[in-house]
């Protein structure tokens, strides 16, 4: 505790306190008054565009008065209150009224704003300043804030509406928004509901009410109980000594409470090679099958990056004694596929785990000052309205920080009971039962913003629990969408990342499955990221916007699996579906014998063996209906520049086919992927590409083929085909019938296998073709291998 506990004495508060006395200076020095004219960060001079006057014309947005509220106003303050006059009066006149007001601006430039709410002590700009604080979720996004570059007018805008009216404040340049955050307005006040004895935050985060959370959720719901999966700890844990020591040691036989951490390593590409370099190098090398002594033996855990350090302080200061670090706890020379397909395990059995929302890599600190708490909160009024602050929602901390942007982190998330989010102003706690936000009582809840979310993080544990196979697949669905968008430091851990996820998956089926409801043996079976049980609808997924062909992961997939699409792809996979009674699968092509395992392991064995022969699934056989995508009958098609035939008017995109009546013709868009077909006198299909066209000198991604399975002795033409649909071979298209209005757009694949087989390559998708229903009216159904 008293590692992370600061009193007002500390030597860290008197450097606060001395960093602020600085800025007092600069004020006295007029730092922040020559705004037409500031420094570059590479000591250049060059022009602001924040006003066009010069500094004497320049209204003095800091001068101060006191309100008839009694409270500190500035004259920036003074324009928010004539946008509250304003919507006074269209109230006046309509009482429903619904509308924003026009932009006024309130400061020359944040660090103005700043200035006024810590020197001036305007208690709007303390509450705007909190604001913008609150927004950002690491400690570099409050930096950031300052950055010189970003000094650009504060404006404030009022919006009204039903469900209440707020001001919306942004820091803009010319045509971007660099910060932004909403001001909710209420009439009433309202009465904190957690502690209303408080003063308000803290530079430091209270642990003290942290550690109640913890206990409380540990003695009192039944989060161990029901989501705790096993009682076995991870092979290695990091003991915390005392003396700021750490060391290895190998999970003891009883299970233990241990914080697992969920972080980012960072990027590569926007660090200098030496930091890098010290984060690989606080991975744990073997020797003889062991870890080395230096880590078996007591170390200082400063020998570790700055990020795990502070996840070492936060599990001691709350009570716990293990921590499990995957790069420290992973020893190089472990089998790292049986590791990660124990993975559910490993967070499964967590006391909690601790998410570093606050670091975008693993040399950044958690434990830093929370600039948004650096004066005390107090109510703030003007005109008879109170002001409060939204605050960042859980979900905005989940998706936006850089974690959520780190593939791992997705199963790692999504498999423990309990989660810590740790962001740069404030902590997050969220378990099946609770969901706590330290200061929650500062900050006022708004529903008018709608998030892109999407499940919760537990969800997916409680649908394994309960084995609800429609929410299961809905829940599978949902990890597709979330995971297809994030980055992995190696492609070839494209499987390796959700495997823990896809064994909990198949458990959940197996233990709700395979002994009852008049089931004698599980069907389901893992396919290279989709399930057999569902294979039609999982086959269904398509892409929102045709991906770049040459960063393609079809030596780690088949084309029919997402997981072949190249890092950060957003995907869509939730839709309307029903399966059509044509389509069938009839299983892998070359199936093996199945394992005695498969009926004799333990449920936990199984998924294992299920996940890791799944992830090798290369080739699959499937019947449906079959045809061409523009029909050779009737004569042929012309292809006709998409300019031609798109309809827009506003946000509306359509198609007009007025200049073209009674031809049968196609079209391509080469930004997006779009194509379309039309019959002479019938409605248009509109699909969805995979990839765009690739440049003539682009080298085909099929060179990549050498990581398929050996066995299954195919080898595809590298001269004549590539990932993506050539420009101009459209007429080669052709569709299998997944569901009623769902169909796969495939090419064929020339082969020099000796069995003489046709093989077909997945190049897009057509969801929702309500023009063309009676699309595969006549076709007949055929077996096809999709590789």
């Amino acid at each position: 505790m008293a590692t992370t506990m600061i009193s007002q004495k500390s030597p860290l508060s008197e450097g606060f306190l001395s960093r602020h006395a600085r800025r007092v200076n600069d004020i006295i020095s007029h730092k922040f008054h020559h705004l037409p004219v500031c420094e570059h960060p590479q000591g250049k001079v060059q022009k602001t565009q924040t006003h066009s006057c010069s500094s004497a014309a320049r209204p003095d947005y800091r001068r101060i008065k006191c309100n008839e509220h009694g409270q500190r106003q500035c004259k920036g303050c003074d324009e928010i209150s004539e946008l509250l006059r304003w919507g006074e009066a269209q109230r006046r006149r309509e009482p429903e009224y619904t509308g924003s007001s026009q932009s006024r601006i309130i400061h020359s430039n944040y660090r103005e704003l700043d200035v006024c709410a810590r020197v001036s002590c305007c208690d709007t700009c303390q509450t705007i300043r909190r604001g913008f604080l609150l927004e950002q979720i690491t400690g570099l996004d409050a930096a950031r804030l300052e950055d010189p570059d970003k000094q650009w007018p504060v404006h404030a805008v009022l919006n009204m509406c039903p469900a209440g009216d707020s001001l919306a404040i942004t820091v803009e340049r010319p045509n971007d928004t660099l910060f932004s955050t909403t001001i909710p307005l209420q009439r009433q006040r309202n009465t904190p509901v957690h502690n209303p004895t408080r003063n308000g935050g803290r530079l430091r985060a209270d642990f003290d009410e942290l550690r109640q959370v913890v206990r409380e959720c540990h003695e009192n719901h039944e989060c161990s109980s029901k989501y705790r999966w096993s009682d076995r700890n991870p092979s290695w844990l990091l003991e915390i000594l005392p003396d700021n020591r750490i060391r290895l040691v190998r999970g003891p036989e009883q299970l233990v409470d241990y914080v697992v951490l969920s972080y980012s390593w960072g990027d590569p590409a926007t660090m200098p090679a030496a930091e890098w370099a010290r984060i690989k190098a606080a991975g744990t090398k073997s020797k003889n099958g062991l870890p080395v002594p230096e880590r078996l033996n007591p170390f200082p855990r400063t020998h570790l990056p700055e990020t795990m350090q502070d996840a070492i302080t936060i599990t001691e200061s709350l009570g716990f004694h293990y921590v499990w670090i995957d790069n420290v706890c992973i020893p190089k020379g472990t089998n790292w596929d049986t590791e990660a397909s124990m993975m559910h395990e490993v967070y499964g059995n967590a006391a909690f785990t601790l998410a570093a929302s606050a670091s975008t890599k693993a040399t950044d600190r958690l434990l830093v000052d929370r600039l948004a708490w650096s004066h005390r909160s107090k109510a703030c009024k003007l005109r008879g309205q109170w002001l409060y602050n939204a605050g960042l929602s859980l979900d905005r901390v989940r998706l936006g920080s850089a974690v959520s942007q780190r593939g791992w982190t997705l199963q790692e998330e999504r498999l423990s009971p309990r989660v810590l989010y740790w962001a740069g102003q404030r902590w997050y706690w969220s378990c099946p039962e609770q969901q706590v936000v330290e200061l929650s009582e500062l900050v006022q809840k708004t529903g008018a913003e709608k998030e892109e979310s999407w499940s919760l993080p537990h969800q997916f544990l409680a649908v394994c629990r309960s084995g609800d196979d429609e929410q299961l697949q809905e829940e599978w669905l949902d990890i597709v969408e979330a995971y297809s968008r994030r980055d992995l430091a190696q492609p070839k851990d494209r499987f390796l990342a959700i495997s823990g996820l896809a064994v909990r998956f198949f458990n959940a089926k197996a233990e709700c499955g395979g002994g009852g409801g008049g089931k004698t043996r599980v069907t389901e079976e893992y396919l290279a990221g989709l399930w057999r049980d569902n294979f039609a609808r999982h086959l269904a997924w398509s892409v929102a916007k045709a991906a770049r062909p040459e960063e393609n992961l079809q030596h780690i997939a088949p084309s029919w699996s997402w997981a072949s699409l190249p890092m950060r792809v957003h995907t869509k996979t939730k839709h309307d579906f029903e399966e059509s009674k044509h389509f069938q699968f009839i299983g892998t092509k070359f199936t093996e014998a199945q394992l005695q395992e498969d009926k004799t392991a333990d449920l936990r064995e199984r998924g294992q063996v299920i996940e890791e022969r799944g992830r090798n699934v290369r080739v699959v056989e499937v019947r449906g209906r079959f045809r061409r995508f523009i029909s050779a009958e009737g004569g042929s098609s012309q292809k006709v520049p998409w300019s031609d035939i798109e309809w827009k008017r506003g946000n509306r995109l359509g198609f007009d086919f007025k200049l073209l009546p009674g031809r049968r013709l196609h079209a391509r868009n080469m930004q997006d992927g779009r194509i379309v077909a039309k019959e002479a006198h019938g409605g248009e299909i509109v699909g969805q590409l995979d990839y765009l066209a690739a440049a003539p000198t682009a080298p085909s991604s099929v060179q990549h083929q050498e990581a398929a399975d050996d066995d299954d002795e195919i080898t595809l033409s590298d001269d004549k085909v590539g990932v993506c649909l050539p420009d101009g071979a459209e007429t080669e298209l052709m569709c299998l019938e997944l569901g009623e209005l769902a169909m796969l757009l495939l090419q064929r694949v020339p082969t020099s296998s000796s069995d003489g087989e046709t093989y077909y390559r997945r190049v897009g998708v057509c969801i929702g073709y309500e023009n063309r229903k009676g699309f595969f009216y006549g076709c007949e159904a055929r077996s096809i291998l999709l590789v």
